[in-house]
């Protein structure tokens, strides 16, 4: 199985300079996690639900106190961040362009690669999607449901093959 056979087409981009909010909101009204970033036809960047988390930048905490105590002096607290310093850092991040946030080094494939060579760079990487290029072009997307959907299909025909 290759690459080819499971990435998702057309792909859904953003370019560099779409705010976080319009992009957050793409990704929730298409029900992905992360889109290329795309400039003059190509790929500068990947935009994802965890870019926008790791952006959150929160000041003000909240003590509170923790029993019973981890602490060798019997008191500890933890800091708890408020719900409105969540939604401010959101609202603060939201008007900034994606460029600001997005994750730079993008790890690719191509579309002839065996999909175990996929699934080790996702793994190894730690990354969910991989931008599938074809001669300086993104040609598609493959996602770890992709490759999920895609072994399933081919455990399944090949049940049924062997039945008949």
């Amino acid at each position: 199985m290759r690459v080819s056979d499971v990435m998702s087409r057309p792909v859904v981009t953003v370019s560099p300079d779409t705010l976080v909010k319009d992009a957050a909101a793409l990704l929730a009204s298409k029900d992905i996690s992360g889109v290329p970033v795309v400039e003059n036809g190509l790929l500068v960047g990947i935009f994802s639900e965890a870019d926008v988390l790791k952006s959150l930048k929160t000041t003000k905490k909240d003590l509170r106190l923790i029993f019973p105590s981890v602490s060798s002096l019997g008191i500890a607290f933890q800091e708890e961040v408020t719900q409105r310093e969540i939604i401010d850092a959101y609202e603060e991040i939201g008007n900034k362009p994606v460029k600001d946030v997005m994750s730079k080094d993008v790890v690719s494939v191509g579309p002839d690669i065996p999909l175990t060579e996929a699934i080790v760079k996702m793994v190894q990487k730690d990354i969910n999607r991989l931008p599938v290029i074809d001669k300086s072009n993104l040609v598609g997307i493959v996602s770890r449901g992709d490759i999920i959907r895609g072994l399933a299909k081919e455990e399944s025909e090949k049940r049924a093959s062997t039945k008949t």
